[in-house]
Formats: C-alpha cells, structure tokens, sequence
C-alpha cells in the first residue's frame, strides 16, 4: 500500500486546552474564586480526555463534587508541575462543566479562578511519567510523594478529511516515515511553504503516546514536529478543526487525534486502519468504519493504543492525600469499592471513546511494550458493548440479574451498574457483572 504522494502531515502539539462548547461567566462583572464552590477538585493534563472530563464533570455535580480543570496544560506538563512546584504569581484559569437538562450529554462549561500559582490535585497523562521524562531534559524519577494510577484506554487514530477517500489504510512504518523523516523517505513529499519544523515543544504526553505507538523507545521523542501555518496549538480538538477539515487546508493533509474526538467528528473526518508492528492486517479502533465497540482496542489488534495515567500526591502508604481525590480516582478506575454514583461511569466512557479498564482483554507493562493477556476480576465486555453501540441483542451477551440474582456492589440509583455476585441465571465459569453473564478466566 502506498500513500498518494501529494499527502501533507501535520503534528499534534498540545500546549493548551480547547473545548467544544462555549464558556459563560458563573457570574456579572468578573470571572468567580473557584474555591467558593462545592468540594473543589482542581485537575490539568491531556487535552484529548476533555470529551471525558466535561461530561464526568457535569455529572459528578450530582453527588455535589466539582471537576476543574486547567485550561492551559497538557499530560506530561501537568506532572510536571506536581513534580516541581512554580512560583509564577498567577490565577490560572480553571472550567467546571454542567449537563443541558433537556439534552442528555451536551455540556457547557464556565470559567473560575484558582488561588495564586494553584497546583493541580490530580493530572491526566496520555504517558507514563518515564515516557515524558527527555522532555524536560531530565531523567529523574516521579518526585517523591506522587504516584501514578491507571485509568481508561485511549485510542489515536490518524485521519484526513471526510472527502479523502483514495486510501483507508496506513502502515505504522509509513507513519514512520511521516513524523519522524519528515516525509522525507520517499513514501510521500508534502509542501514546506505550509508547515513548518519546530523541535523545541516537547509537553505533549499524546504526542509522547504517538511516538510510543509508531515503536519508538520510551525517553525517545520524535525526531521533529511539524506545526500548521507556523503555529505550535495544534491540540486534540485543532486537529481536527483547524488542520484537517476546513478550507484552505489542503484536502490530502493527515493529522492524528484521540479516540474521544475522532468519535465526536465522525463524519467531517475519515480515521485510517493501522497495520501495527509485526502485523499482517489493518485495523480501524472498532470492528469497522462506522461502528463505535472499540473491539480492537479492548483485544489488543489496533496497537495506537495507551491507559491514561492519574497522577496526585499520596501519603507514605500509597493513598492520595486529598480524600476527595481518592474518591476520584476510585471513579475513574470504576473501583468496585467506590462511593455509589447514581450513573454509570462506563456510560461516559461508551460515549466519549475510551475504554475503561473492566472492558479491557489485554495490557501493557509498558507504553511501548507488547499486549499481555489481561482479565478483569469484574469485567464488563458486554456491558460496555451494549453502551457503545446501543445495540442490546450481542452474541454470547445474556442479561442476568433479577430479584433474586444476588448482592450487588457498587450500584447507582436507578442504574444496573454494580456488580451481583452469586446470580443464578449465569453458566459455570461466568458471574454477572454489570448485568450481563461473563466468563471469568
């Protein structure tokens, strides 16, 4: 397969946050303290989790916490700022999302101000912290009293415009070719008069997942970066909207996003299948085109692929020294010992396209390291399936559940999304979680 050799490249570079939808002021005059609102969590990192965080964030306002998030940062810069803490003598600006009552999953947000040089209580990475670590030069550990945990699993997906359609596949060693040649390996040629080099902005922990996908070593960043029209704020949400769809950008131009706003813009951008490493077939994140189940993210065949990372200060044993955090933490991870939620953070995660953990069938030790069999104590496959695609009737998915179908943790009010232990509809070698029968293996 060869790429049409009039393709142009563009780089994600994500120095800043960018949100789909529009930020009014909470209040008359001026822009409010944010630690005037209820229970405060103050949260930077990746841009491409935002589709995530804006709807987690409205929602959490149901059991009175509230998600802020950092409207300048990305994943390897916000660890490093817990890492190092910078006097700069500024409020930085923070949004809190609330959901449309009358329109399930739109999202608004608004802005607030932190305290004077407000750190983070919890970062979001696209990367472990070592595979972030050459940005700043440095190849110290994660300071002392930080901890990383895992969270959902993000896809990144190369794409073009809706009206390319002269190739749907991509090999990663010509994605190779594109971002760490330059283009320059006689794959493809592109125009130098509409993007430029720049080898200075190394934050970005997706441009670090990027790098980790094509099978590039852990501290070993591209070789280059190419920005559009001269400018680095290339974000997850940019990528898209401002390089790839609209005129005047070139219709042969490729670019890459995450998972969460690939799904957002389906339609006005077409993703490419990706033959991984040592692989003999292409494979969309989904089961094809147009679906949304993300089965081969979940079973290890599409290998652009990454757990975003949690990171907070945590006490001598471990656990994060802000309370609250933890709690967030234990929702993110969909801990079968969390607080009850009265919504089902796999919804969230169904729609906004990443995959939580439960629903997951391989892993890695590693960012660059190969998949390893994965099986989670309460998996959630089925589940996460029938979420994903609306589709109720999955081969080998039997809803189980019932009055007497047994105890169920971690439930929400109103939602099947705990787990029942002991139901008696599933087979021998099956539980019901998340209502569905699955094999425990």
């Amino acid at each position: 397969m060869k790429l049409a050799r009039s393709l142009v490249i563009v780089e994600l570079l994500t120095i800043g946050a960018v949100v789909s939808m529009p930020r009014p002021l909470l209040a008359q005059g001026g822009i409010p303290n944010c630690n005037t609102l209820t229970n405060p969590v103050y949260m930077a990192g990746t841009t491409a989790v935002i589709p995530v965080i804006e709807l987690m964030g409205a929602r959490l306002k149901k059991v009175n916490v509230n998600l802020l998030w950092n409207t300048n940062s990305d994943g390897c810069s916000a660890v490093q700022t817990l890492n190092v803490r910078t006097v700069t003598g500024q409020k930085p600006t923070y949004t809190q999302y609330d959901e449309l009552p009358d329109q399930p999953g739109k999202v608004i947000g608004s802005n607030c101000y932190g305290a004077v040089d407000q750190t983070p209580d919890l970062a979001i990475n696209d990367v472990s912290w070592t595979s972030c670590l050459l940005s700043y030069g440095d190849r110290t550990p994660l300071a002392a009293g930080l901890k990383e945990f895992v969270g959902p699993v993000q896809g990144l997906v190369p794409i073009v415009q809706s009206s390319y359609t002269y190739y749907n596949d991509i090999m990663v060693e010509e994605l190779q070719d594109l971002y760490i040649c330059g283009g320059n390996g006689n794959i493809l040629t592109f125009s130098s008069d509409q993007f430029i080099f720049d080898y200075n902005n190394n934050n970005s922990g997706m441009r670090e997942a990027w790098a980790r996908g094509l099978g590039l070593a852990n501290a070993s960043p591209l070789d280059i970066q190419i920005g559009l029209g001269g400018s680095n704020n290339l974000y997850a949400e940019t990528m898209v909207t401002v390089a790839v769809v609209p005129s005047p950008a070139p219709t042969q131009t490729i670019g890459y996003t995450s998972t969460e706003f690939y799904d957002l813009y389906r339609g006005e951008v077409n993703g490419f299948k990706v033959r991984g490493l040592n692989q003999n077939l292409a494979y969309w994140p989904d089961s094809s085109m147009t679906s949304t189940d993300k089965i081969n993210i979940r079973e290890g065949r599409y290998t652009l692929q990454n757990a975003l990372h949690l990171v907070t200060p945590v006490d001598a044993n471990g656990v994060p020294t802000n309370p609250l955090v933890g709690k967030v933490i234990d929702w993110f991870q969909q801990s079968p010992t969390a607080a009850p939620l009265p919504f089902d953070v796999n919804e969230i995660y169904a729609l906004r396209g990443v995959v939580p953990q439960c629903a997951m069938k391989v892993a890695k030790d590693r960012d660059a390291s190969p998949f390893k069999h994965y099986s989670d104590p309460l998996p959630c496959h089925c589940s996460f399936q029938v979420l994903a695609t609306g589709n109720t009737s999955i081969p080998g998915c039997l809803p189980c559940g019932g009055v007497d179908a047994g105890t169920e943790i971690n439930a929400g009010a109103g939602v099947d999304a705990g787990t029942e232990i002991g139901a008696g509809t599933c087979q021998s070698g099956q539980i019901c979680s998340h209502g569905y029968c699955e094999q425990v293996n």
